[in-house]
């Protein structure tokens, strides 16, 4: 009778449809995080294979290529760093709310730059390589807002991320938090029964559009799992070898026994390989 069934299961279905989402958002951002702190291990490891292998007299001019690609593989993932930091930064100084979608005026300051930070390392930042901090003032603002802009409505931009990242990024803001008007105030028998009938229509379209986001939520976890377990694996292979790579320091690469410079052409080469793993993002 006046479509009170019809609201009490479209708003039932609405909350369970939210409450997946939301666990799915919880994955999600476990996910960033997680793949986020093996990076951050990476790059400790990596600095410690730079600083044994130039200590290493005589060694073959490939392992400076290489370690030279590998440095500009960890210049490049503290560029995203520190962009994604500047970004929260100089958007919390202009008092910028995130923007678009469910989560449309959440403040930027709700959120830890190390979250964000772990979302730009995954899904990278889409600038056009002007760096916030060469910037300033206005300027310096407008590039932080454009950023975050992009991030938090992503899934309507073209260029950088695609649907799946933005919609990954709008989660990553916090759990979605649809709101339906579940209140109703008609006078007479007939507006009730239609009110009732316009929330279970809401109810029901929104649910819609969560299940369509938590889709794309889980797809995305799923890479981002993936990218996480290969980093792990190679970095934890060469990490069991750090006392050998600490044995190094200092040596001369002719005086080696041959199985020792056949490990340090393979460490060279690992090494690399791991560095490349930290600016690879999630499309």
């Amino acid at each position: 009778m006046f479509n009170i069934t019809l609201k009490k299961e479209a708003l039932r279905i609405h909350e369970e449809t939210l409450r997946r989402y939301n666990a799915s958002y919880e994955k999600m951002r476990a996910a960033c995080e997680n793949l986020y702190r093996v990076r951050r291990d990476s790059v400790g490891l990596i600095q410690l294979i730079e600083r044994a292998v130039n200590s290493i007299a005589n060694t073959p001019k490939e392992f400076d290529t290489q370690m030279g690609k590998a440095g500009k593989e960890l210049t490049k993932f503290s560029g995203t760093e520190e962009y994604a930091k500047e970004s929260y930064y100089a958007s919390i100084k202009a008092g910028v709310n995130i923007v678009g979608g469910a989560a449309a005026g959440v403040g930027v300051a709700a959120m830890a730059p190390t979250a964000l930070m772990s979302v730009a390392t995954t899904f990278g930042t889409a600038t056009t390589g002007t760096a916030i901090s060469a910037l300033s003032g206005a300027a310096a603002q407008k590039a932080a807002m454009a950023w975050i802009g992009r991030t938090f409505a992503g899934f309507a931009v073209k260029e950088g991320a695609g649907m799946v990242a933005g919609q990954a990024f709008l989660a990553l803001a916090g759990p979605i938090g649809w709101g339906i008007t579940i209140t109703s105030t008609g006078i007479s028998l007939v507006s009730l029964t239609a009110r009732n009938k316009e929330i279970s229509d809401n109810a029901v379209n929104e649910a819609k559009e969560i299940a369509e986001a938590r889709e794309a939520l889980d797809e995305a976890a799923e890479k981002v799992d993936a990218l996480k377990i290969k980093t792990s694996v190679l970095y934890n292979e060469i990490n069991r070898q750090r006392n050998r790579i600490a044995g190094f320091m200092n040596t001369d690469y002719q005086s080696l026994a041959e199985n020792d410079q056949y490990f340090l052409g393979t460490l060279v080469n690992n090494t690399l390989s791991l560095s490349m793993l930290l600016n690879e993002t999630v499309e």
